[in-house]
């Protein structure tokens, strides 16, 4: 029983990896955050660097291996959810092609960003 629940919470750990490397930009960028915007652009360049040696994400054989060790187990009622975050996760298709020149548009867009600063917003101010 271990084994699928921990399948499970690694998918949305996933899930959650994959949208922070998408919505940090923008939410980074509004936020005016260089330290964030920092870490993401990290983790962005690791994503690419991913796709350029067409290695497989460590969470994914993760995700296998538990998935392996829990079969024959009984799944528990709580599924619907995880396989429809599997179905955003693993997009039939999209090629690994699309998805590199895609991440390259994002990568360059990010690091354009830290030369092509965001508006400062303005403060409020107590009156």
């Amino acid at each position: 029983m271990f084994y699928p629940i921990a399948a499970d919470i690694v998918i949305v750990i996933h899930f959650l990896w994959i949208a922070f490397v998408i919505l940090g930009f923008p939410v980074f960028l509004w936020l005016n955050s260089a330290r964030w915007r920092l870490i993401h652009l990290a983790a962005v360049i690791w994503m690419v660097l991913m796709q350029v040696t067409r290695s497989i994400c460590p969470l994914t054989y993760l995700e296998v291996w538990l998935k392996s060790e829990g079969r024959g187990a009984e799944v528990y009622s709580g599924k619907f959810i995880i396989e429809t975050i599997e179905r955003l996760i693993y997009v039939d298709n999209v090629t690994l092609e699309k998805i590199t020149y895609a991440t390259g548009v994002y990568l360059a867009l990010i690091a354009l960003s830290f030369w092509l600063r965001p508006i400062a917003r303005k403060k409020k101010v107590r009156g």
